[in-house]
């Protein structure tokens, strides 16, 4: 018996018993109507819009990995797709393996950022795939676990990278040599993964300084509870569990100076600590789900331009470059061929 089978057997004899939430249903009615607002304006045309999205993927082989990390945006005038892409991509080995998959979300985030900044002057709107707010302040675990003396060393390091910044490139990778002649061994990822966060949010407050009131953040999960709908679950859960009309939630504002729990790096803490923006909840027309907004603009104000670009609920510009900048594994196939790499990964015996 294959484990397909058993898997499929408990399926069938749990059917009818599992419960996303003990809460009755009736109870998830009541407080959802209580922080929604019912919505459906006529749509508006924007003038300029851009929409960004990063991916990354990666190949594990014995002691290392091959990964492909890119960003791209797209760009709409009067409501359109011009046909004009921008991306940025890297492909690199990442050894040894510990703390790879941080580093690698977090060398995706740089090109992500940077490739926002290259497409924000001008424009009116800047979409973003997932939480603005989750992006500054999600924990690095390098911050953490870097040693003193090596730190300071990646602070000095980061002061000339921030002279000689690039929209085009993950500047940090310059300093990798240098790293290496004071962070050898374990040291090494962590002192390498420092420098790239420090860039990482160097990029993001350039961002911020100059473009936060363009952002449009769009989430399709969250792990939010600032409505408190349920006492376990977050409230994107609740909201797609009733069935609610076209609308919006009243905005919350987030305050990153709240996030008392949250330390940046100490030279970012009166920078990054300033920002605010309003979070919401959208369900655009013909879509059978919510997603979470974080943005500078009101609801009222943004909605029509959403429900513009809205295709089966969700906005149509970041479907497309999501589409258009995802890395696939035919893709990292074709770079290892290219690339002429002849690791072994271990699983052969496996036959994978």
């Amino acid at each position: 018996m294959s484990i397909k089978r058993l898997l499929i057997e408990t399926a069938y004899r749990k059917r009818g018993s599992l419960k996303v939430s003990n809460q009755e249903i009736k109870r998830f009615q009541v407080a959802a109507k209580e922080i929604w607002n019912s919505f459906d304006p006529q749509p508006e045309i924007p003038d300029f819009v851009s929409a960004v999205d990063g991916s990354r993927n990666r190949k594990e082989f014995a002691g290392y990995i091959l990964y492909a990390v890119g960003a791209g945006s797209v760009i709409f005038r009067d409501g359109k797709e011009t046909g004009e892409e921008n991306y940025l991509a890297d492909v690199d080995i990442l050894k040894p393996e510990e703390y790879s998959d941080a580093r690698l979300r977090i060398l995706m985030g740089i090109l992500e950022v940077k490739e926002t900044l290259r497409s924000a002057e001008g424009v009116s709107y800047l979409f973003i795939d997932g939480s603005i707010i989750g992006s500054v302040i999600r924990p690095a675990v390098f911050s953490y676990e870097i040693e003193t003396e090596i730190k300071e060393k990646v602070e000095k390091l980061f002061n000339e990278l921030s002279q000689n910044f690039s929209l085009t490139e993950i500047n940090s990778k310059k300093f990798y040599n240098r790293i290496e002649k004071f962070a050898t061994g374990k040291d090494f990822p962590v002192a390498a993964g420092y420098l790239e966060y420090l860039e990482y949010l160097y990029s993001i407050y350039l961002l911020l300084q100059d473009f936060s009131g363009k952002i449009v953040a769009i989430s399709k999960r969250s792990d939010s509870r600032n409505y408190a709908l349920d006492t376990v679950l977050p409230d994107i859960a609740v909201l797609n569990y009733v069935n609610l009309p076209v609308g919006y939630s009243e905005p919350v504002n987030l305050e990153i100076h709240r996030e008392k729990k949250f330390k940046f790096p100490q030279i970012f803490e009166e920078k990054l600590r300033k920002f605010t923006f309003k979070s919401y909840f959208v369900k655009l027309p013909r879509g059978k789900s919510v997603y979470k907004i974080e943005s500078q603009i009101e609801p009222e104000d943004l909605f029509p331009i959403l429900k513009h670009f809205a295709v089966k609920g969700y906005p149509y510009p970041l479907k497309a470059i999501h589409e258009k900048v995802k890395i696939s594994k035919s893709d990292m196939d074709d770079i290892i061929s290219t690339l002429k790499i002849r690791g072994i990964t271990g699983r052969e015996a496996l036959g994978e």
